[in-house]
This record gives structure tokens, C-alpha cells and sequence, in this order.
């Protein structure tokens, strides 16, 4: 019996160790190398990189006559230089397309490579935040290049017609993060603690970009301010504060006392944020509900069964954390026309509207794309699949 039990232990520690020095990864999209990876590696899905092992297999499925590291490095291609990117430039379009490939790694290096289909590049807009590149913009971007597409940084739109000539040569959308709305866009005025940093001309941009993108159903992804935007541009309203909010709620008894932490009220600016910070006379009722701090922290979104876009990528219930920083949300109470709540946070808070009318139009109040460079595979893997879904549909856009 003791030999028995032996020959069985032994038999799982050799079972076991073979498994954790093997892995394999299907159908993941080959990332354009950079500057800073050696030509003896390559990087994949969740921001893992591996070094070839000496006797690699490539095989090839496609035609391109890739057979060694050398074809294969060259076949996936080098991430483009943007850090010098302006408004109105394109990235990407001297790639090559995007390859998705097995891979199998053995001791950490890679063993095999099999190629298995070539992906043609969607053209995905990030709009316009303001006279430069923006850092959430360059981080976008990376997203996009790294799963298989390109990307236009636009410039500023004002009217209609300059709003046309912009999306007419997309395939995608996506609209980051930023400064709060003016809320006489929603038929508000500021109160304290309410909106700051407002830019009209973003507004004026985003708006129009917003407006005509779901009207050309162009699969598109709104970040943060982007959700905001797109529940004020279909006809909806903002909460201009979300711990007022949430304290205005508590004094109603609508949020147990015990479920709150008090925010001292240490005054407000003046002048939509561009005068000095003077203090609230009385002083307002703020706090953060049932733990759930809205800026600069982590918490998780709980995705609802009526979900179109969000639950194919994260799935149905409660999600793993997602960065979030604001303290404006879109208001459940007065949604834009055609919006679906799919995500709360713990607190109520709306954390992703869609437009279910459209193939693909997804907002999401938190920043899955912080995510995209995490060394966290399992964070920037989640990060990766609402690209991948994004360009997916502009793929399918763009075959028409």
C-alpha cells in the first residue's frame, strides 16, 4: 500500500511539473515589437513577452512564407514612434496586418509558433482633447496598435460638415477621459463642488462627434467623460457631484448613515474652477458610499443580464476592479435617449451605459484602458478584450 501511495505522489509531482513548464496560448494577436524588446523575444496577449527557444517551430498558415524568427519578426512588425504624435496624425499605416498564432512556451521560452490568419488594420479616431497628444490619448493608441489596428488622433471639429469629414474615414471611435461638461449643456448651472475645467470647444467637439457617430453606427467606446458625454449629447443629465450626491441621498435615508464616510468640506473654487477655493457657508453634506471612492482608487462594477457589450467582455455579476477617477456620473434618473444602464458600481453609480441600437456603442465611467501597459497579465488582458471587441466590429465595418 505504501508503494502504491508513492508511485502515486510521485506520478502527480511529475504530472505537475510538466504543467508548470508548459503553457499555451491560442489564437492570440503577435504585438509589434519595440525598441526597448530585443529581436530574440516576442510579446503577446496580457503583456507577456517570451524569448524563443533555440529550436523553435514556426509554421505558417497564411502564405506569407514565414518560417524562422527572422520572417516572424518582420511579418509582425515594429510599433510605431507617436510620442511626437500631433493632432491630425496617423499611426500604424506602414504596419503590416496583425497575426493571430498558437504559441506554446516551455521553461518561459517560446517552443512553438503557429500562424493562423492575418488581420487587416481598422482606422480608429481618438478624438480631440486639446492642442497636443495627451498621455489617456497615447495609451489608447498603444491599445489599439498592439491588437491589430491603427489610429487617427483628430483634430478639433466645430460644425456639422467638419464633424463629417472626420468620421467618414473611420472604422472606429474611441473618446477618452477629461474635463467636466459645462452643465448648461443639461440645463444646470455649477453649484459647489460641481463642474470645473470646463473647455467649451471640447464640448462643442465632442458633442457633434458623439451625435453623428451613433446616427452612423460607428462601433465606437466612450471613457469616463466620454460616458458622461454621450448620456448629454442623446438628451441626458450628469450629477455634477457624486459624494454631494451621495450625501443628499444619505439625509433622506436612502443610504444608512453606518454605510457612509464623512468627507470634510474643505470649501470649493469659484468661477468653474478657475478662481480660488473659498468656503461653503453652510458647509455641504459630502461623503463616499458603502466604501466606494470614485477618485484615483480601484473599485469593482456589477454588469446586469441586459447587458449587449459589456457582458461579452467581462461577463454578467460582479467584475475584478477597474480604475476610477471622477466625481461627475451620468444620472440614472434622467438617461439620454436610447441608453441602457448595464453597470452600476457598489454605490449605485452608473459605471457603463450602451447604445443597444447599434452594433457596437459602449461607455464605460471607469478606465479599463489604465490598464493597457499593467504587469498584471490578467489586468491587461481584461484591458485587451475591449479593444479586441472594438476592432472586431470595425473590421466588419470596414469589409463592407
Amino acid at each position: 500500500m505504501k508503494r502504491v501511495a508513492l508511485l502515486i505522489v510521485l506520478t502527480l509531482a511529475l504530472t505537475c511539473g510538466a504543467a508548470f513548464g508548459a503553457e499555451r496560448f491560442d489564437n492570440v494577436v503577435l504585438r509589434p515589437g519595440t525598441a526597448a524588446k530585443s529581436d530574440e523575444s516576442l510579446e503577446f496577449d496580457g503583456n507577456r513577452s517570451a524569448p524563443f527557444a533555440s529550436d523553435v517551430a514556426i509554421s505558417d498558415e497564411t502564405s506569407q512564407g514565414i518560417a524562422d524568427v527572422a520572417t516572424l519578426l518582420a511579418a509582425v512588425g515594429k510599433t510605431p514612434d507617436f510620442d511626437a504624435a500631433r493632432p491630425g496624425d496617423r499611426v500604424g499605416d506602414d504596419l503590416p496586418d496583425a497575426l493571430v498564432a498558437d504559441l506554446t512556451l516551455e521553461d518561459g521560452r517560446i517552443a512553438t509558433v503557429a500562424v493562423k490568419s492575418r488581420l487587416t488594420r481598422p482606422l480608429i479616431g481618438i478624438t480631440w482633447i486639446g492642442a497636443s497628444v495627451g498621455a489617456s490619448q497615447k495609451r489608447i493608441a498603444t491599445a489599439i496598435l498592439r491588437n491589430g489596428g491603427k489610429v487617427k488622433f483628430m483634430t478639433r471639429v466645430a460644425n456639422d460638415e467638419e464633424c463629417d469629414a472626420a468620421i467618414a474615414e473611420l472604422d472606429g471611435l474611441v473618446m477618452p477621459g477629461g474635463a467636466d461638461l459645462d452643465p448648461e449643456r443639461y440645463g444646470e448651472k455649477p453649484y459647489p463642488h460641481g463642474s470645473v475645467g470646463i473647455q467649451p470647444e471640447r464640448d462643442v467637439s465632442d458633442v457633434l462627434t458623439t451625435r453623428l457617430a451613433i446616427s452612423r453606427n460607428l462601433p465606437a467606446l466612450w471613457i469616463c467623460r466620454g460616458e458622461q458625454t454621450i448620456n448629454v449629447a442623446l438628451g441626458g443629465a450628469l450629477i455634477q457631484d457624486v459624494p454631494s450626491y451621495q450625501g443628499g441621498r444619505a439625509m433622506k435615508g436612502e443610504i444608512p448613515r453606518d454605510q457612509t464616510e464623512l468627507l470634510p468640506d474643505e470649501g470649493a473654487p469659484t468661477d468653474y474652477g478657475k478662481g480660488p477655493v473659498v468656503p461653503c457657508v453652510p458647509s455641504h453634506y459630502r461623503v463616499v458610499a458603502y466604501a466606494t471612492p470614485h477618485g484615483a482608487a480601484r473599485h469593482s462594477v456589477d454588469v446586469a443580464e441586459n447587458s449587449k457589450f459589456l457582458a461579452p467582455i467581462i461577463g454578467v455579476g460582479v467584475s475584478p476592479s477597474f480604475v476610477s477617477s471622477h466625481h461627475q456620473a451620468a444620472d440614472a434618473a434622467r438617461l439620454g435617449e436610447g441608453l441602457t444602464v448595464v453597470a452600476t458600481a457598489p454605490d449605485g453609480i452608473v459605471e457603463a451605459l450602451e447604445y443597444q441600437a447599434n452594433d457596437f456603442a459602449l461607455a464605460t465611467q471607469f478606465h479599463f484602458e489604465s490598464d493597457v501597459l499593467s504587469q498584471d497579465p490578467e489586468r491587461a488582458e481584461l484591458c485587451d478584450k475591449f479593444f479586441l471587441e472594438l476592432l472586431r466590429f470595425a473590421r466588419m465595418r470596414s469589409s463592407r
